[in-house]
């Protein structure tokens, strides 16, 4: 009987093998599958640039075609999984660093580990600026300049900010700023003396648009700012003036007010003159604009002295008197 169990068994065994044979592929995880598609994964860091090489979270890294992304996680890796074979363009773009791309052959069930170090961009964080009037005594001439200030940070350290610079609207003339002994900061001046008709007016209401760039060449984003006021003329000082001699050895000084349409204040310096160097020796500030005249609150040494009076806006514009002379006996 067992050769009859055989001869029944390989039948049945062909027509079983034949039903698998005919089986529709409809996964699309199976290699015969009409819809398989043979993938990869992509898994890398990104860095900083420059040493130590700290990872950079937040990044978007963006396959392009196919637009599949990702962000860099705390220690800056990131995984793209089920990449389609083929070549691509790998982005990383963060708002704090300049984009960088690179690009790479997807095969499959490889998995690629890719690098990138980007560069911090520059920031400028602020940019203030003023005006300035100075009336000189002759021989020296009056002055006006305007002052700028932009306030810069760069991740990468100070040492990676290679130029600061402002250019005016509509104007090819692009004005390095230095920078200063305070960390950061940044200015420049510019001179009423620099410009058409020696005057400063000319770029009132004009944008000035601050930039910074690294050492690599990346710049930052662009700041304005817009100067609307000079003040002019300057206030006057009526007494004591001419080398008279003040009324104490702690004098009144007193000027004509200045009716302005703007708020501000003034503010009052006084110089001692020695062998004709002056020093300074006694200073008011934020004195309300309703007032004329103010005393000295303490006593000065005997002999000659200088006084100015300022006027000074909200936002720092400033213009100051002619010095004018007395004497304290």
């Amino acid at each position: 009987m067992r050769p009859s169990y055989l001869k029944l068994l390989l039948p049945s065994a062909a027509v079983l093998w034949s039903c698998f044979d005919n089986v529709p592929h409809e996964n699309p995880l199976d290699p015969q599958s009409p819809a398989f598609v043979s993938t990869g994964i992509l898994r890398g860091q990104v860095t900083t640039f420059y040493q130590p090489y700290r990872g950079i979270r937040g990044v978007t890294l963006e396959l392009a075609p196919g637009n599949m992304n990702t962000l860099s996680d705390t220690t800056g890796a990131f995984t793209l999984r089920n990449v389609p074979e083929g070549e691509y363009t790998l982005y990383a773009r963060h708002k704090s660093f300049a984009s960088d791309s690179v690009r790479i052959t997807v095969e499959r069930e490889n998995s690629a580990r890719l690098a990138f170090q980007l560069d911090a961009l520059p920031k400028i964080t602020s940019v203030t600026g003023r005006t300035l009037h100075v009336n000189n005594l002759p021989p020296e001439e009056n002055v006006d300049f305007a002052l700028f200030e932009a306030r810069v940070e760069d991740p990468d350290g100070r040492a990676d900010i290679a130029k600061v610079w402002m250019q005016i609207e509509d104007n090819t003339r692009a004005d390095t700023l230095r920078e200063t002994s305070q960390a950061g900061l940044y200015d420049v001046k510019l001179f009423g003396s620099d410009f058409p008709n020696g005057s400063l007016h000319g770029i009132l209401g004009r944008r000035l648009k601050f930039m910074a760039i690294d050492r690599l060449g990346k710049q930052s984003s662009v700041e304005e700012l817009i100067l609307f006021r000079i003040i002019d003329p300057p206030p006057e000082i009526l007494s004591p003036k001419d080398r008279a001699p003040a009324d104490s050895t702690r004098p009144k000084l007193t000027w004509n007010p200045l009716p302005l349409s703007f708020a501000f204040t003034y503010q009052v310096r006084v110089e001692r003159i020695v062998g004709g160097i002056p020093t300074p020796v006694w200073e008011r500030t934020a004195i309300p604009d309703s007032q004329a005249f103010i005393r000295v609150d303490r006593v000065l040494a005997r002999g000659e002295h200088r006084w100015t009076i300022a006027v000074v806006d909200e936002f720092g514009n400033t213009s100051t008197s002619t010095p004018a002379a007395f004497v304290v006996r």
